[in-house]
């Protein structure tokens, strides 16, 4: 990951948003990931939403902050016990399969077919298409708050199958990178080489 500063890092970013050219790898895949360390978590956040005012005031931008974490949550709440539910599975297992697996049954939706989006998507998707594919910015926060039921690159794949999604879409990326290409989630996870969106790392 390059050290340099947050702040010449986002300059650059900016930058790139109001060129006109395509934020990712081509017309038809508008994703990108921004890796940070994070640690940074609170740092980023606040350089996210400075961001978001500035193309919104300064090039007339339709840019919206979008809070997955608050999405993670909101899935996790439809529980029927709602989020106390995962905490008392949780407490009465000796580890985390079937805390994680019953999460992910509220998240993506399983064992739902494939290609019907689960709750978490819905909801996302929902946002996303909200805004105009021209002059909308999607920046999509609090990746964090998945880990470790949802994995980001299962997440940005789904994404990529929805061909009528146009919108630019920046994920803030909590990890780090063990390659140009390979970044591995909140450091933890397993680098993961099979992304297919741009890396600014």
């Amino acid at each position: 990951m390059s050290n340099t500063s947050l702040e010449a890092r986002f300059a650059d970013l900016e930058d790139k948003l109001l060129s006109g050219r395509p934020i990712g790898a081509s017309t038809d895949i508008p994703f990108a990931i921004f890796v940070y360390d994070p640690r940074q978590e609170l740092a980023i956040r606040g350089h996210v939403e400075r961001l978001a005012t500035r193309l919104r005031r300064n090039a007339g931008r339709e840019a919206e902050v979008i809070d997955l974490g608050a999405l993670f949550w909101e899935c996790l709440a439809a529980h029927p016990d709602g989020p106390d539910g995962f905490f008392e599975i949780e407490k009465s297992s000796p580890d985390l399969g079937p805390v994680l697996q019953e999460a992910q049954i509220h998240l993506i939706g399983i064992p739902k077919p494939v290609p019907e989006p689960g709750p978490f998507e819905a909801r996302l998707l929902e946002k996303l298409k909200r805004l105009d594919p021209e002059r909308g910015v999607a920046l999509l926060i609090r990746a964090g708050e998945l880990f470790p039921v949802y994995r980001t690159s299962a997440l940005l794949e789904r994404l990529i199958g929805h061909r009528d999604l146009r919108v630019t879409t920046l994920l803030f990326y909590p990890g780090y990178l063990s390659g140009p290409t390979e970044p591995r989630f909140m450091g933890v996870c397993e680098p993961s080489p099979n992304y297919r969106v741009k890396i600014f790392g």
